[in-house]
């Protein structure tokens, strides 16, 4: 027992080490600065929206939203590799420690998680709901007793055999969770609390324990969780500094493989074609640019204060311009794109294009989406200049400084 229990206290060692390196590179890169500016700017802003929003906001609903979206996803962070579907799974019987230790990491990782986000919300709880602090230590214990009773209901569910009954549970965990933190926030009485509770522990003792002894683990599934969290944290060191372990993934999307045919078919445009294609199929360039720009759109329709939307425009087109400076190093280990005929200035004036032309489109959409959302000729104005000015200059000149500061 001691040796599995050495064996993953190495492996979360290990990981770490690796870790601390990337976040150490990621410190050094002059990111935190700009994570300074996005709290000072952002502070402002959040007491700005808390006076903005009408007295009828539905409080209590969004705060359940939220915290039963923390609560319902609950990765098991388990560490195993590919190589334990031979060395380790014959042990099986023997891992109860191993799994142990797994469920308590990820409990307080994730506790530190919710109790972030509880804090950020809590302005939010204490203008619409009740401005005590001792009530918000409640919800906070609730949640945490939650968490795990969702951790340990995600642990048994990764046993069953198909995607379609681990997502139905899912979804079943997520009603239970957001009828609990509706009555959290609502202020219904603790009988109701504390029947939800008792209803989780019956389901975990009388349910959840009959899965365990229905089904064994399945390792493949426990791997593959495992590699999409370890891809996950790698793509976001990828946006600082050079990830050789980072996988590339690659998707059909035949709905927008058009999109490269759009470009002229001649020597100069090879690179191009390249870069697009890349963005649209490899890794989540695409779905990363779609989702901030979505996300981008709607807080321009619901934040409305003094300038609000230039800061917002300003700081997701940074985000996604950071997200595609990522796409210079995609090919980097393929010595095949040495063997093009064409000069390295053109391959960089191509990414640069690339680039601009996503940031300005982008530009363009948050212009238009400000101009419905407010009517402001003036702030739609300044969206469009300004936001296109620092498309134009990072995608000539940030871009590829970053790219040779990163080797």
């Amino acid at each position: 027992m001691n040796t599995i229990h050495e064996l993953w206290s190495k492996r979360v060692k290990d990981y770490w080490n690796m870790a601390i390196r990337y976040l150490r590179l990621i410190g050094n890169s002059g990111f935190l600065f700009t994570i300074y500016i996005a709290i000072i700017a952002g502070s402002y802003y959040y007491s700005e929206l808390i006076k903005w929003l009408p007295e009828t906001f539905p409080a209590p609903l969004f705060l359940a939203l939220i915290t039963a979206f923390l609560l319902t996803k609950s990765p098991l962070r388990t560490f195993v590799k590919e190589g334990d579907l031979v060395f380790l799974s014959p042990l099986e019987g023997k891992l109860a420690a191993y799994f142990r230790s797994s469920l308590y990491y990820s409990f307080l990782i994730q506790s530190f998680v919710i109790i972030l986000v509880i804090v950020l919300l809590t302005p939010l709880y204490r203008n619409f709901l009740v401005d005590d602090p001792r009530s918000l230590l409640l919800i906070i214990v609730v949640l945490l007793v939650s968490k795990a009773w969702n951790l340990a209901a995600q642990s048994e569910e990764g046993r069953l055999l198909f995607t379609a009954q681990r997502t139905s549970h899912k979804v079943g965990r997520f009603f239970i969770n957001i009828c609990l933190t509706y009555f959290l926030f609502a202020q219904a009485t603790l009988w109701f609390i504390l029947a939800l509770l008792f209803i989780k522990g019956l389901l975990f003792f009388f349910y959840y324990q009959h899965l365990k002894k229905q089904h064994s683990l399945k390792w493949e599934y426990l791997i593959e969780t495992e590699e999409q969290m370890l891809m996950f944290f790698y793509r976001i060191a990828n946006a600082f500094t050079d990830v050789p372990k980072l996988s590339t993934k690659v998707k059909a999307r035949r709905m927008f493989s058009w999109i490269p045919n759009l470009l002229p078919f001649k020597q100069a445009t090879t690179f191009h074609y390249l870069y697009v294609k890349s963005f649209t199929r490899a890794n989540d360039y695409f779905g990363v640019y779609l989702r901030l720009l979505m996300i981008g759109v709607l807080l321009l329709f619901y934040i409305q204060i003094d300038f609000g939307a230039v800061f917002i425009s300003l700081l997701i087109i940074y985000m996604s311009a950071l997200q595609l400076s990522t796409l210079w190093n995609h090919h980097s280990l393929k010595i095949w794109i040495d063997l093009y005929p064409i000069n390295g200035q053109v391959r960089k004036k191509s990414f640069s294009n690339v680039v601009l032309s996503l940031l300005i489109i982008k530009t363009f959409v948050f212009a238009l989406a400000t101009f419905i959302a407010t009517a402001n000729f003036i702030e739609t104005g300044l969206v469009l200049i300004i936001g296109s000015a620092v498309s134009y200059l990072y995608a000539n000149f940030l871009l590829h400084k970053r790219a040779e500061a990163r080797g």
